[in-house]
């Protein structure tokens, strides 16, 4: 089976028989029990949990700049090759503006890989942009994570899962049993259903998965580092269950290189906006570091923003973690590729990162809006004025840390690539870092000189002063 890299729309053949979840779109319900609407929005609250919920799908109706270079990169990723810098780019500009007409949610039924499928069509409309905005989920299922040991992904014995996870998402057990025991059904993304045994028993106590776990570890070929998403389903006993790779299971056309598919998307991309026709676009959130279809509203937002070297910045909002932020500094704001896609703003900004783990996932360049700037009085431009790209100082990052990943009850991560990107303190020659180590050590000084002189002069008064500015 050819997973769909680009879909062109002269291409249809590349269709695969993956399973359409849902078109995203608001769900409504009509009485108090469960209905069509609700599992259908659990179904889209379970792809997202797999793409990663710092994933954002745009709307249908909602106007979006398309980035081909970043349509260029997934297919880098998806064939495993590079860039060939000998393709003309065909006249088309950096970031193109169309209008979201349709979105599709699906997985391919042989790795439960999600990705969407994006109908869009050109909009050379001038304004504000839509008004449309993501819809927040309207069931709040709870749910956790849990990352595969070799034992967990073994089929011969069951899967141990965090106390606190299952708690909160599970039916309740009758922990004072001895062998405490329940039946679950666990739907997947494609519908189909799986029995599992939940037991809570040995030496100590733990949550297990058991009866029917191997069956199912066996059919989807889990391996040690894939991680199972577990969320309440609407009825008793009811789960869902979804699945992230650690390594991406899909494999790339023999029929067509990465060369054909790009060529193939800048024709497609071309003739849409020269005719005025439709655009079939395919995004795989798990193989990009940025999104390359973005809201109208973000990027403008983003552009607004006088971006330079040196200027400190913080990720975007983490959804699990509101108070987790990370913090980075740019060090250039320059082109990836001049000469083909000059003026772009697809990941022009240059960062070094904080120290934090897998730092060998950390990406060197990042988009104006995947990050805001930390700093509260930000230089602003007129949105009609282009971004200054200031190109003085060029600068090879060490990248130290990627804390992209997320990490579930047991301290676990899933390694999962997404758009909440983290930038770092380091320092730049003369850093502003030091700048500030400097004056923070300067004002320690003269506090201290402070609190000795009055010290002395309380002494000499006969009173004892207590705690001076130590805890200030």
């Amino acid at each position: 089976m050819v997973p769909e890299l680009c879909t062109p729309l002269s291409s249809a053949c590349y269709s695969s028989p993956e399973i359409i979840l849902a078109p995203f779109m608001l769900i409504t319900t009509r009485h108090n029990g469960p209905s069509c609407n609700d599992h259908a929005d659990l179904w889209n609250q379970l792809w997202h949990e797999c793409a990663g919920l710092t994933v954002k799908v745009p709307q249908i109706g909602e106007r979006v700049f398309y980035f081909p270079q970043g349509h260029h990169e997934q297919i880098e990723a998806c064939m495993e090759d590079e860039d060939d810098i000998t393709i003309h780019n065909y006249d088309l500009p950096p970031k193109i503006l169309f209008k979201v007409v349709n979105v599709e949610l699906k997985a391919y039924p042989d790795s439960d890989e999600v990705y969407a499928k994006f109908l869009l069509l050109p909009d050379n409309g001038e304004g504000d942009g839509s008004t449309v905005r993501s819809v927040p989920q309207k069931i709040p299922a709870s749910s956790f994570r849990k990352i595969l040991s070799v034992s967990d992904a073994s089929t011969h014995g069951g899967c141990v899962l965090p106390k606190l996870g299952v708690e909160k998402t599970f039916p309740p057990l009758d922990a004072s049993q001895d062998q405490a025991s329940q039946p679950l059904v666990a739907k997947d993304l494609h519908g189909a259903e799986w029995g599992f045994q939940h037991v809570y028993r040995g030496s100590p106590k733990r949550h297990m998965l058991v009866n029917g776990w191997n069956k199912f570890a066996s059919a989807k070929r889990l391996k040690a580092g894939d991680t199972c998403i577990f969320m309440r389903g609407l009825e008793r006993n009811e789960i869902y269950i979804g699945i992230q790779r650690a390594v991406s299971m899909q494999k790339a056309s023999k029929d067509l290189t990465g060369s054909a598919m790009r060529r193939g998307v800048l024709v497609d991309a071309s003739v849409s906006m020269t005719t005025k026709t439709y655009f079939t676009v395919i995004y795989h959130p798990r193989m990009c570091c940025s999104a390359f279809i973005v809201p109208y509203h973000v990027v403008m937002e983003a552009l607004s923003v006088n971006y330079s070297a040196g200027m400190r910045f913080e990720t975007l909002d983490d959804p699990e973690d509101m108070s987790r932020k990370f913090y980075g500094i740019i060090t250039a704001n320059e082109d990836v590729d001049p000469a083909r896609w000059p003026n772009s703003e697809w990941r022009c900004l240059k960062v070094q990162w904080d120290v934090a783990p897998f730092s060998h996932l950390a990406p060197r360049r990042v988009c104006p809006w995947d990050i805001q700037p930390r700093a509260l009085d930000v230089p602003h431009m007129p949105s009609s004025i282009s971004v200054n790209r200031k190109r003085s100082m060029p600068f090879e990052p060490v990248i130290r840390s990627n804390p992209l990943s997320r990490t579930n009850e047991n301290n676990q991560s899933d390694g999962s690539l997404s758009l909440a990107l983290t930038l770092s303190v380091g320092g730049i020659g003369g850093s502003s870092r030091q700048n500030e180590t400097n004056l923070a050590e300067d004002v320690k000084v003269g506090e201290d000189k402070s609190v000795n002189r009055t010290m002395v002069s309380n002494k000499s008064k006969g009173k004892e002063v207590c705690g001076g500015n130590q805890n200030a």
